[in-house]
C-alpha cells in the first residue's frame, strides 16, 4: 500500500484496471480486474494516487467518513486528521 499523507484530504474510489494482455478475458469480457481501492489527494497543483487494495479503507484504520456518488462511481472523501467534507458533497482544491 502506498504511503498517504497525514495532513492532506483523500479521496478513496473504488475502480476496475484493465491489464492489457490481449488474453485476458476478464478485461475484454468485462470491466477489467478489480475492483480496487485507490486513495487520491493533492500535491501542491498535482493530482496524486496510491493504490490501497481490495481491503476496504476502513479495515485499514483509514478514515473513511462520508460517501457520494459520482457518475454511477463510488468515491469516499474525508480527511485523514479527522475532518470530514460535506455530506454528498467532493470538495475540490484550487
Amino acid at each position: 500500500m502506498t504511503q498517504l499523507p497525514s495532513d492532506q484530504h483523500i479521496t478513496y474510489q473504488l475502480q476496475y484496471r484493465k491489464c492489457g494482455k490481449v488474453s485476458c478475458s476478464t478485461c475484454r469480457n468485462g470491466q477489467g480486474h478489480g475492483p480496487y481501492w485507490y486513495a487520491y489527494w493533492r500535491d501542491g497543483s498535482r493530482l496524486r494516487s496510491g493504490y490501497i487494495g481490495k481491503v476496504h479503507p476502513s479495515q485499514l484504520g483509514l478514515n473513511f467518513p462520508v460517501a457520494a456518488s459520482i457518475s454511477g462511481v463510488s468515491s469516499i472523501t474525508g480527511r485523514r486528521d479527522g475532518g470530514q467534507a460535506e455530506s454528498g458533497k467532493i470538495p475540490t482544491h484550487a
